[in-house]
């Protein structure tokens, strides 16, 4: 059965041309006719199809995944198998279709799975050590779903003949059954990979025992269920297919691959089928299950659309989405009602007050349990990488469980944090952490802990303040690793000053003299009005003592304060104009780096 190899219908050159072009493969022989198309819902597209060759009745749902308020949901860790039906009545989701193929005692997955924001424990997954002798132990793939993001990963087949199938991308594609991404929200698996990278799987015969070598009943026709994605990651699809009737004789895994490409599927997986396919959509399920009724079982893919489904109004997995907010390099408070947040599990254990930073907290309970059942995040997008401190707001009365544990996703690192929420009132630290520009990035807070909890012990989510430690360009102090040309706002100060060797005006011309200096006194770029060096009756002179000296004395001094020397009569008149250029200066440059071995004066005779 994993002997021989699957034949590849075109070389690694001519399947370039061919993602770009969709040139299609030789055809098994399926041949679809549309029988209804309707849009029940904003972002879900509703097909069914009859075919011929064999004759079949398909079940087609296209998600787009940046329509609003469409956002993509799995199920999570049960402790018994559940129809498909019902698990989506009980979720709230608007459309629901079966998943991954599953065992029971205990109920497990052949792959990996999660659901509402919650990976499956490793012992309900065929990542589990414990099934190493099983035949299907890391054999899938997956298509998992994030904040604003979508990844997959492909097969253990697939990855072990890469270079074949010209499989180059996917969530650590030289890892087989790699651990999920930070921040998934929900994932199923599958197996065998019906489409890769935009090439459909081809058989010579689809019964041949080379055809999909990773799983036998491929060879079979069966109802069959499949899950796909675009080139652009910006469409989801899910189909379903009858068998086992005399309407509807289900589909060969090569006729499936097939149906998917023709769909337009650039990645495509195999999911459980047989009398596990089912299609749910608005109450009621639209296919004929060969069992004549649903049939029970571990984990379900769901979505959430339109306003039925409660959800944001911004999706929540479109890739080309604007962040939700754009935190500035000084940092922001992150209100827990506002587009960066949002909390998960069990909506009626989440609770509303009226109270908190703003007007307004969410609180629930912590629990003794190994996994969260509530849990909710902040996430981050920031204008620039830095140091930040990160600081909760803590309510009296609802911020009350010490032992809290918030998870802080920074710069590709986790860590987790226990916090004891009821230490104080108002604004509480965390930590602080180095962030990388650009999102990916959160801090989330779970409900969940492995040891005895008392009643009524409330965990608060309420606003987020970051606040950054050290400097940025745009603080007005032109600090370590800022010049003219990396900081201009922070490092152009008010004139150029002859002979210190820097270009304090960042005009791009260092000490300027005599008749340049004088010429753009104010470093505007652009002469002074009389345009002399010295010669004129200025209205507020700088160079006007007869005989061309200075009026302004840059002396070095030791203690605090501006070291201008004034004399004379034209210095008095200009003490006023320098009282403010060294303010300025010193305000703008009091953390300039200095060049190694060379002392750098400003106006006010300080070294900067």
């Amino acid at each position: 059965m994993r002997n021989g190899t699957i034949r590849r219908i075109r070389c690694l050159a001519v399947r370039l041309v061919a993602v770009v072009a969709f040139e299609a493969p030789p055809a098994v022989g399926v041949t679809l006719s549309l029988v209804s198309e309707s849009e029940p819902y904003p972002g879900i597209t509703f097909r069914q199809y009859r075919t011929s060759s064999p004759a079949t009745d398909t079940w087609v749902a296209l998600v787009d995944l940046c329509a609003e308020r469409v956002h993509v949901d799995a199920t999570r860790a049960p402790s018994a198998l559940q129809t498909t039906g019902s698990w989506a009545s009980g979720r709230g989701v608007q459309l629901a279709t079966n998943g991954d193929f599953y065992r029971t005692g205990p109920v497990r997955v052949y792959g990996n799975a999660a659901g509402d924001g919650v990976a499956w424990p490793r012992s309900q997954t065929g990542n589990d050590p414990a099934y190493e002798s099983e035949w299907y132990y890391q054999d899938y793939g997956w298509i998992a779903f994030l904040w604003d993001r979508v990844e997959f990963t492909h097969t253990k087949w697939v990855k072990n003949h890469a270079d074949e199938l010209g499989a180059v991308g996917g969530w650590r594609p030289g890892v087989v059954a790699p651990p999920l991404p930070p921040g998934t929200l929900a994932v199923v698996s599958g197996f065998p990979e019906l489409v890769v990278e935009g090439t459909q799987i081809t058989c010579g015969s689809p019964t041949d025992s080379s055809c999909f070598p990773d799983r036998g009943d491929m060879r079979e026709r069966h109802p069959r269920t499949a899950m796909g994605l675009t080139a652009d990651l910006g469409t989801f699809i899910l189909a379903v297919v009858d068998g086992r009737t005399t309407a509807s004789a289900g589909m060969y895994g090569a006729e499936l691959a097939e149906l998917m490409f023709r769909l337009g599927a650039w990645e495509a997986f195999n999911l459980d089928g047989g009398g596990s396919s089912t299609m749910w959509l608005g109450g009621s399920v639209r296919n004929r299950p060969s069992d004549g009724s649903q049939r029970a079982v571990a984990n379900h893919w769901g979505v959430f659309a339109g306003t039925a489904g409660g959800r944001t109004r911004r999706p929540g997995h479109c890739g080309s989405s604007p962040p939700c907010a754009v935190i500035p390099p000084e940092g922001a408070i992150l209100e827990e009602d506002g587009p960066c947040f949002q909390t998960y599990g069990d909506q009626d254990y989440w609770r509303s007050e009226a109270v908190g930073h703003g007007g307004h907290l969410f609180w629930t309970n912590a629990w003794q349990t190994s996994r969260p059942d509530n849990w909710a995040w902040w996430r981050f997008e920031f204008e620039e990488a830095g140091e930040y401190l990160v600081e909760f707001w803590a309510e009296s009365g609802f911020a009350v469980f010490d032992r809290t544990r918030y998870v802080v996703r920074a710069a590709g690192t986790s860590t987790t944090l226990t916090i004891d929420q009821s230490a104080g009132t108002g604004w509480q630290p965390l930590d602080s952490f180095e962030f990388d520009a650009g999102g990916s990035q959160y801090v989330a807070v779970h409900d969940d802990i492995d040891a005895a909890v008392a009643d009524g012990r409330h965990i608060a989510a309420d606003a987020l303040r970051l606040t950054r430690v050290g400097g940025w360009c745009g603080d007005g102090i032109c600090g370590d690793g800022e010049d003219c040309e990396r900081c201009l706002e922070d490092c152009a100060g008010p004139v150029e000053i002859p002979d210190n060797g820097i270009d304090d005006d960042c005009d791009g011309t260092t000490d300027e003299t005599g008749a340049d200096a004088d010429a753009d006194a104010d470093g505007d770029g652009d002469a002074d009005a009389d345009g002399d060096a010295d010669a004129g009756a200025d209205a507020d002179p700088v160079f006007d003592a007869a005989d061309g000296a200075p009026d302004v004395l840059y002396v070095h001094v030791d203690q605090p304060g501006c070291g201008c020397a004034v004399p004379g009569s034209a210095g008095r008149r200009t003490a006023a104009w320098l009282a403010l250029a060294c303010a300025a200066w010193l305000l703008r440059r009091r953390r300039r780096s200095r060049q190694p071995g060379k002392a750098r004066l400003g106006p006010c005779g300080r070294e900067s």
